[in-house]
């Protein structure tokens, strides 16, 4: 079983933020999870997770892909201060809410308030991560178009999934996708935790994306690659 592995100035940051979340969840419509105990396992190990499943360098920038409430771009944060961390969120009332978080934790992280189809565009994000993370409920293949564009070549796309069959059936269906944005498979690891299996799908960038990737929103939807 996976566990949190805190200091304890980790501990008062993670119980500051589950403070936080839940007297701003209301106003801003951040996470069903209201009980504390499920914050921690379902928001904040399983964030964690990836420490113990990917090597992420030191120093590395991180971008996290439809941070919601911040999950997992701040918890990776907290855990690896060196970690220069930007998070992407298109709600805006949810990237004003991240932007209280870093203020409220004394955390510095750069919040982009914009569609990833959009961002994935402009020069000062493309191609500019060493890692990119997203814990989006989204098929595989819809999740590659998003999320490797941003990838720098050498640096890896970590999509969070559910089940190791269903991430398994999810790469069979983005296999030609991943080839097209210029990644392969570097490895599917899976954990068994409190409230069910995850896993984590790791996909390598080999080389740049072609520029028209990725498409908009109603053409990725309606034409997946």
């Amino acid at each position: 079983m996976f566990h949190v592995k805190q200091i304890d100035s980790q501990k008062e940051l993670f119980d500051a933020y589950a403070s936080f979340l839940l007297a701003e969840n209301a106003k801003y419509n951040l996470t069903s999870i209201t009980e504390p105990e499920e914050i921690r396992q379902k928001h904040f190990e399983d964030s964690l997770m990836l420490l113990e499943i990917a090597e992420i360098p030191q120093e590395a920038k991180l971008l996290d892909v439809g941070s919601g409430a911040g999950f997992p771009g701040v918890p990776l944060k907290i855990a690896r201060p060196d970690l220069r961390v930007s998070l992407l969120e298109s709600t805006a009332k949810k990237a004003v809410f991240l932007r209280l978080l870093g203020e409220r934790l004394g955390l510095k992280f750069e919040v982009v308030n914009e569609r990833a189809e959009t961002a994935a565009h402009q020069s000062e994000l493309r191609g500019q991560f060493d890692f990119v993370v997203s814990r989006a409920v989204a098929a595989l293949p819809l999740l590659c178009e998003l999320c490797l564009p941003f990838v720098k070549p050498g640096g890896t796309f970590a999509a969070c999934k559910g089940t190791r069959e269903r991430a398994g059936q999810e790469l069979e269906q983005a296999g030609r996708t991943i080839e097209i944005l210029g990644a392969e498979i570097a490895s599917v690891k899976s954990e068994q935790t409190e409230y069910g299996e995850r896993t984590i799908v790791m996909l390598k960038k080999i080389s740049q994306t072609p520029r028209n990737y990725p498409r908009n929103g109603g053409m990725m939807r309606k034409k997946p690659l």
